[in-house]
């Protein structure tokens, strides 16, 4: 009975995680404040109830965020994705997310999108790709607009600028066409398409072989 109780309780302080964290999204359209001590505290509680639950390991995994302590945070995913984690959209997410952002394998990558959105194909969460200086025209953004639409499996986009270290930066949040298979390089393909100039941008396409190989050759059909 009392085991019963505790996997009642686990499954009850990740519902109101992820619920509260959902309800605050709709709302305000902020991400809940995993670093304030009322998230702490809970993620304490569930760790003692229950420690070798895969949604404590998430828990975990996202207060490492919030400490820095990147480490910590992959081997607490990780551990929650090897126990074979499907109903927590949140720890699909972030974690490939996070590989992407840390610049890990293609093939890595592309598994843990894939799986992710496999489980979750008609999610409207997003995937968000780093562009460094990004664009600087209206050309510049109309042509990644189209290179990017052209990728199969994107069904949608939206470029943010946004300030870092002083120097604006820009970054690309990707929705998904269900059902196709996704291979971020040909994301990455379609945002480096900038480094093109200009004038050959219709003849020249690029091609990517992992995540920062990319090569430039005469589109198909010229």
């Amino acid at each position: 009975m009392f085991q019963s109780y505790r996997i009642l309780f686990v499954i009850y302080g990740v519902g109101i995680a992820v619920g509260v964290r959902e309800l605050y999204l709709s709302r305000v359209g902020e991400p809940v404040d995993w670093g304030s001590d009322r998230w702490a505290d809970m993620t304490e509680v569930v760790r003692q109830v229950n420690p070798q639950d895969p949604d404590t390991d998430f828990l975990e995994g996202v207060q490492s965020i919030v400490r820095g302590a990147e480490g910590d945070f992959v081997t607490h995913f990780e551990d929650a994705l090897d126990a074979g984690v499907k109903h927590n959209e949140f720890l699909l997410r972030d974690y490939a997310q996070h590989l992407l952002a840390s610049g890990g394998d293609w093939r890595q990558v592309n598994d843990a999108v894939n799986r992710w959105r496999e489980n979750y194909p008609f999610s409207n969460e997003t995937l968000t790709l780093e562009m460094g200086s990004g664009p600087r025209s209206q050309a510049d953004i109309s042509i990644l607009n189209r290179e990017l639409r052209a990728v199969p499996w994107i069904g949608d986009v939206e470029l943010e600028p946004y300030e870092a270290g002083g120097r604006q930066a820009w970054r690309v949040h990707i929705t998904f066409r269900p059902p196709r298979p996704v291979d971020v390089r040909e994301a990455v393909a379609a945002v480096s398409i900038l480094s093109v100039p200009e004038a050959d941008r219709g003849r020249l396409a690029v091609t990517c072989t992992t995540l920062t190989d990319c090569t430039v050759a005469p589109r198909s059909g010229r």
